[in-house]
Formats: C-alpha cells, sequence, structure tokens
C-alpha cells in the first residue's frame, strides 16, 4: 500500500484554494480601502472643524492651512494653489477649498485614488468624499460620498453614503 495523495486530491486542493482566494481578495481589497478612506476622511473633518474655529474668530476661513491649529500627516506634503490647500498623500488628494467656488460652496474634499503617487490623482478616481463647512451658502455642514467607479459606489455604500 502507498502513501501519499493522487493526482486528482491535490487538483481538488488547489481548485478550493483558487476559489476562496478569488471571493477573499476582493473583500480584503475593500476592508483596506475603507480604512484608508476613512483615515483620510478623519484627516478632512480635522481640517473643516479647525475651519470652523478659525471662521468663529474671524469670521472668514483660511486658505492656508498654516493657520490653523491642525497637525495633518507629515508624510502629506500640502500646497498652495489661489484659495485652496491641497494636501497630497498616498492613494488620496485632500482639498481644502475656503474660496468661493462657481457653485458657491466651501468644503474639505477628498478624492481618493488608489496607487496615487502626487501627479494625478483624479485620473484614476474611485470615489470622491465632501464635507461642506457650516456656513456654505449651499448644502451647509453636509457630508457626501460619491462613487466614481463600482469599487468607489461599493466604498461609499460600507462608509454609510
Amino acid at each position: 500500500m502507498q502513501k501519499g495523495f493522487t493526482l486528482i486530491e491535490l487538483l481538488v486542493v488547489v481548485l478550493i484554494i483558487g476559489i476562496l482566494a478569488a471571493i477573499a481578495l476582493p473583500q480584503y481589497q475593500n476592508a483596506v480601502y475603507k480604512t484608508r478612506m476613512q483615515n483620510y476622511i478623519a484627516m478632512s473633518e480635522g481640517i473643516r472643524k479647525a475651519q470652523e474655529i478659525y471662521y468663529l474668530h474671524t469670521g472668514d476661513y483660511v486658505a492656508d492651512l498654516n493657520y490653523l491649529d491642525i497637525d495633518y500627516i507629515a508624510a502629506c506634503p500640502a500646497r498652495s494653489a489661489g484659495d485652496q490647500t491641497i494636501i497630497d498623500c498616498k492613494d488620496a488628494e485632500i482639498d481644502n477649498f475656503s474660496g468661493v467656488q462657481a457653485t458657491g460652496e466651501r468644503n474639505v474634499r477628498v478624492f481618493f485614488c488608489p496607487g496615487y503617487t502626487g501627479t494625478e490623482c483624479r485620473s484614476n478616481l474611485v470615489a470622491t468624499y465632501i464635507s461642506y463647512f457650516e456656513n456654505a451658502p449651499n448644502n451647509a455642514g453636509q457630508r457626501s460620498c460619491v462613487g466614481n467607479t463600482d469599487k468607489g459606489i461599493r466604498l461609499c455604500k460600507s462608509l454609510g453614503y
């Protein structure tokens, strides 16, 4: 009597592992995306809250984040662009838009772009989170998440939006 596994038994095991991997990998990727997005949302909400405190003291919002009492991740460099500050992080771009846009809004936005390296986030955009300032002319105080792809739609849904 020989000991060991037959080729059929090994193929069945490999097939089962393949099926489990096909199911688990997308769920793992969704969990990673959700965790990263929650980090960036927390960062953007810190900026929004600091903007609101600044507004209470001065009656206006500020474009330059250096005027706010916040610490954002040092690995995410900030750059000024007119009446906004853009923070470039791995996988995301956070846009502190304190000036009045064409729509009349003031907000902090997170553009979630997995694989973003600081050149062009929106070409690989998965989802956008928007947190409006309390004194924005429209949508005051509202928060929303918009999925730009199927993965983004699932991501926003998993975040409760």
